[in-house]
């Protein structure tokens, strides 16, 4: 039987690493997506709570690697170019998808803002860089349609596989792994695009 002190830490580090999610999405989905700094702190902050869970855990006897600590980067590419989860996403992932609120997100459709906000969330779990390429931004805002990518570091999107889409449209109860969400084909380099927020919106027309 585990020691009742190692199991009482390793759930205050678990509630720690919810927290911080499910607060900071809350404030996102307030006041709008923060800026390059907040979003630093933030990932910083996950990744040394993710690090002390992996530990508390590890005092349980739950298989952990010590010689891998988070990263606050994204995985390193795979053979063929596509953009890879850090190695803590999944880890990282589970309080997000536990607290329910990014399930059938985007059931209803969705905003350039709340692309940032669910986009910026779902990228300081997984490493990976998620954007929306609508068909044209004007003076109203972006519309016609749009598809969701990942996007690698050298500006190629790559379509998106797995069930994160269905996930976020409220079809699937979980995104499955975010190493299954990457496709394998690039549809657009965003060096081709005429517009971007800066954040996690193209648009391939602008009409400003």
């Amino acid at each position: 039987m585990p020691d009742p002190t190692d199991l009482w830490q390793a759930h205050r580090a678990a509630d720690n690493l919810s927290n911080t999610l499910a607060s900071s999405y809350e404030e996102a989905m307030a006041t709008g997506f923060p800026g390059s700094a907040d979003g630093q702190r933030l990932t910083q902050q996950l990744t040394e709570q993710l690090t002390t869970l992996r530990e508390r855990l590890a005092d349980l006897g739950v298989p952990t690697d010590p010689t891998r600590s988070p990263q606050p980067s994204a995985g390193l590419p795979t053979s063929d170019g596509r953009p890879a989860p850090a190695h803590y996403a999944d880890e990282a992932l589970a309080p997000v998808v536990a607290d329910g609120r990014l399930t059938g997100r985007f059931r209803d459709g969705y905003t350039e803002q709340e692309v940032n906000t669910a986009f910026a969330v779902l990228g300081a779990a997984t490493g990976l860089r998620l954007v929306c390429v609508w068909e044209y931004r004007d003076r109203f805002g972006c519309g016609g349609n749009s598809q969701w990518f990942a996007e690698d570091s050298s500006g190629g999107l790559w379509d998106l596989a797995g069930d994160l889409d269905a996930w976020l449209t409220g079809e699937r109860s979980h995104p499955g792994p975010a190493g299954s969400w990457v496709g394998r084909t690039v549809a657009h380099r965003v060096q081709a695009l005429a517009w971007t927020d800066g954040e996690h919106n193209y648009a391939q027309l602008s009409r400003l």
